[in-house]
């Protein structure tokens, strides 16, 4: 799938490399919080120590111990009937998805339902071997 970083082919306006490490930088020490998914392995890649309290992963949000991460992909489908990473990865819609996701987590925790909405996540992954219809 080709990459949104890719200058040759991404649609976004890109930053050089340094330019992003010093923003990365000062919302750290800001103590801004970041919302993703799979953003401990993101920042683990770059070399980027971000403290625990700013990270909001809904990679450890959405997983039960012992169980599968699940993709975001997955969760987009099953939670928000969104179709993402169709053709193109996109780590704008990704950000985007994953503040959804986050959001849609503290929806359902307000309403007592989030350990059995995910279980319910779990049950119906295993039963499509979580895969996520083609909606191209």
């Amino acid at each position: 799938v080709p990459s949104d970083l890719d200058p040759q082919t991404s649609s976004h306006h890109l930053i050089p490399l340094k330019r992003a490490y010093a923003k990365l930088r000062y919302l750290i020490d800001r103590g801004y919080t970041f919302v993703g998914h799979g953003l401990s392995n993101d920042f683990r890649i770059i070399n980027v120590y971000v403290p625990p309290t700013q990270v909001i992963d809904t990679v450890n949000i959405f997983h039960l111990p012992n169980r599968r991460k699940i993709a975001l992909r997955f969760l987009a489908h099953y939670l928000l009937s969104h179709s993402i990473q169709a053709d193109v990865h996109d780590s704008i819609e990704d950000a985007r998805t994953a503040l959804l996701l986050y959001r849609k987590y503290l929806e359902l925790r307000a309403e007592g339902r989030f350990h059995e909405v995910l279980e319910h996540i779990y049950e119906h992954g295993a039963s499509v071997a979580w895969q996520v219809p083609d909606t191209r």
